[in-house]
């Protein structure tokens, strides 16, 4: 059996199991990185561009004197923030309120659903975080952001190529330091000042992915999240972009739910795979740190793989009415 205890840096499963085939592993990398980002973020750029511009202008004709542009910067990531959080978390809220999509929905035992208290208290520390802090934050972000090179709001868009690489580099640059933080978190002198938090939710849902504390929040979100963007220059679309693509993808791996071999996600447009490997690491707290990749390069997937990965996990968690799982 693994080791369930959540202080753990190096879970492990004796004897290991076999994990997935390289060419498996190869496809999931490609699907994330290069399509989900690279791909979408060059398209969703290209697309939102005129009416970025639009939206600036306007800005600047409301503010009047206060229009500057590191003003519009925090405008902008602070309304992707908070419209990704209520959009994305309202959306989930309502399946679970009204019952839609529970054919999706990963099973829950009694314990692990959240109580009342804490979901009250997690809204509260997003409307704080969101309202009072991100504007603040993202305002004096500008200002280290252009000194790493970003551009003017006002700049023309770089190519796509350039696009392209750029979201590329932002998605591995998270991957590769969020997985390490939080794996780091993980180590028993750590767990309970930094991380226990986050594992209050067992039964996790899409608020639950920013409650954190906040030494963890900085180290383990804030920095892998936005550092593949700031510190290599880019355009402030992109920037805004790439955070609700990070956003959606980690609210929708902590949901509760698993949209996998629906339509959405034979066309790569779920992060199912990633949702079902998040689940595992909150209900059982051991492994599963980051993305799929990392894990899979790192050997931190063991009980994961132990009960069959993504297939096997997936059906031990299945509603009982639940359609069956596609095997590749």
């Amino acid at each position: 059996m693994p080791d369930l205890v959540g202080a753990a840096f190096s879970p492990r499963v004796h004897p290991r199991p076999e994990y997935t085939p390289l060419t498996k592993a190869l496809t999931q990398f490609s699907k994330h990185v290069f399509f989900q980002s690279g791909v979408c973020g060059t398209i969703v750029a290209v697309l939102l561009y005129p009416y970025f511009q639009i939206f600036c202008e306007f800005l600047r004709h409301q503010l009047g004197d206060y229009s500057s542009d590191a003003v519009i910067f925090s405008i902008f990531l602070s309304l992707v923030h908070t419209l990704t959080y209520v959009i994305v978390n309202g959306t989930f809220g309502l399946f679970d309120a009204y019952g839609y999509f529970q054919e999706y929905k990963l099973a829950r035992k009694p314990y692990m659903t959240p109580k009342k208290s804490l979901v009250i208290k997690t809204l509260l520390e997003a409307a704080f975080g969101q309202l009072l802090l991100n504007p603040i934050l993202t305002y004096y972000m500008y200002f280290a952001a252009k000194k790493f090179g970003m551009m003017d709001i006002n700049d023309p868009l770089p190519s796509p190529s350039r696009l392209f690489m750029t979201f590329v580099i932002a998605h591995i640059f998270n991957g590769f330091w969020f997985y390490w933080a939080h794996r780091i978190f993980h180590m028993k002198a750590l767990y309970a000042t930094f991380h226990k938090q986050h594992h209050e939710f067992t039964g996790t849902m899409g608020i639950a992915a920013e409650y954190a504390n906040p030494v963890e929040q900085i180290f383990a979100n804030m920095l892998p999240s936005l550092g593949g963007v700031i510190f290599f220059s880019t355009h402030p679309l992109v920037v805004g972009i790439w955070l609700f693509f990070r956003l959606q993808q980690t609210f929708e791996a902590h949901s509760g739910y698993c949209f996998a071999n629906t339509l959405l996600d034979r066309l790569w447009l779920t992060h199912a795979d990633e949702a079902i490997h998040h689940d595992y690491h909150h209900t059982v707290n051991s492994g599963n740190f980051g993305t799929e990749w990392m894990d899979w390069l790192c050997g931190t997937q063991d009980g994961y793989m132990a009960l069959g990965g993504q297939e096997g996990y997936l059906a031990k968690k299945s509603n009982p009415n639940k359609r069956e799982v596609k095997k590749d």
